[in-house]
């Protein structure tokens, strides 16, 4: 068992001096030699915290999260695979809402040399994935690099190892610590989304120069271009994020859907956007013995 009690952290276990071949703890730690630290857990291979040299905290994590072993834990970046479930526009498919990944325990970490500057997780089909809706036979690969100069790069590679071709949507679902209502978006003006908080009129453009968030938030955009850029005017720090995934939501509750978040404090919304690079729109396709990878890098600066 990878996950902790529910409602529960534990303390981080730095991977160096995590035992070859043994369990692994529910919070693993790299520490750059130059500088800033990464925390993930191997429930899900989620990251919990990225911090950087002069830089506060730039992951948001609730203080409210669950980390039992059928929990999905609220904050940080879940990856989302088979299935990303944008579920306010209808069914998108027969799995859960964001599907097993991000609430797995399978996940197995690929040691190297013990770089503290990177890591690879690993999930492959089980006797459980091949009894669910999406049986298929796959190996699913999460590479992580990080420098203490403010750059986070994380890769996602889908291999089809079984003998049929198969579909998938994903997600990696990120939250960026930033005052909500000082936190703008820039790089989607006249790309179309969308609008799960306009169910009457839902497909729109774009037209603002930067998005600015002043209530909830719930959008689907794509296709997007290959880079987007967080302004947070409050902390005077940027993210610059540089991806080739298609896809986009941008997504905060607000004050009007905390409510039904049972793992987010209350005025906690305003802590945080949601910023989520994946292939979403139309399924990507696989065949067999065949790969698809795609990847994005985060840029800490000014703004």
């Amino acid at each position: 068992l990878v996950g902790a009690e529910a409602g529960t952290a534990s303390v981080a276990v730095a991977l160096k001096d995590v035992p070859r071949g043994g369990p692994l703890p529910p919070r693993i730690k790299l520490e750059h030699p130059k500088g800033g630290c990464l925390e993930i857990a191997p429930h899900g291979a989620h990251i919990l915290s990225w911090k950087i040299p002069a830089h506060s905290e730039v992951i948001y994590l609730s203080p409210q999260a669950k980390f039992g072993e059928n929990d999905g834990i609220r904050g940080g970046t879940a990856i989302c695979f088979p299935q990303y479930c944008y579920r306010q526009f209808g069914p998108t498919g027969p799995l859960p809402h964001h599907s097993f990944s991000c609430k797995s325990n399978d996940w197995e970490i690929e040691r190297g040399d013990d770089d503290a500057s990177k890591v690879e997780f690993v999930l492959r089909d089980s006797e459980a994935t091949r009894n669910s809706a999406w049986p298929h036979p796959f190996e699913l690969r999460y590479a992580i690099f990080f420098d203490a100069y403010g750059e986070l790069l994380t890769k996602m590679t889908v291999r089809n190892v079984g003998t049929t071709d198969f579909e998938f949507t994903c997600a990696l679902h990120t939250y960026f610590c930033g005052d909500m209502r000082e936190t703008t978006i820039q790089g989607l003006k006249g790309v179309e989304y969308q609008d799960a908080m306009d169910k009457a009129n839902p497909l729109k453009t774009d037209t603002a120069a930067a998005l600015s968030l002043q209530e909830s938030v719930d959008r689907l955009y794509g296709p997007t271009p290959l880079v987007l850029q967080i302004i947070d005017k409050k902390k005077g720090r940027s993210v610059t994020i540089a991806k080739d995934f298609p896809d986009v939501v941008v997504w905060n509750p607000s004050d009007q859907g905390k409510k039904a978040l049972g793992d987010l404090p209350d005025d906690d919304f305003e802590k945080f956007v949601c910023v989520e690079v994946g292939a979403i729109r139309e399924p990507v396709r696989v065949k067999a013995g065949e790969v698809w990878t795609a990847s994005q890098k985060y840029t800490i600066g000014g703004s």
